[in-house]
């Protein structure tokens, strides 16, 4: 899994006012949330990025914790 580094992302204007889209755009690479749900009747649990877009599917947690930690990302509570 390759992920973008924060430093390359450009910020064109004061970050104070950035727009929602470009505060998405700038967590994206490093911030996401876990969802836990069922496949074909197990357990599961989805990792997905700040957009929502869903990055993986793992059966147990720890291993999604794994997953996170070795690619330098954050988990952010998400209601």
């Amino acid at each position: 899994m390759q992920i973008a580094d924060v430093d390359d992302i450009a910020l064109t204007h004061d970050p104070r006012h950035m727009t929602r889209a470009e505060l998405r755009r700038l967590g994206m690479p490093r911030l996401v949330y876990l969802r836990s749900g069922t496949v074909e009747g197990q357990p599961a649990y989805a990792i997905h990025a700040a957009d929502g877009t869903a990055m993986a599917v793992v059966e147990d947690v720890s291993v999604a914790l794994e997953l996170v930690a070795e690619n330098h990302m954050t988990f952010v509570a998400v209601h």
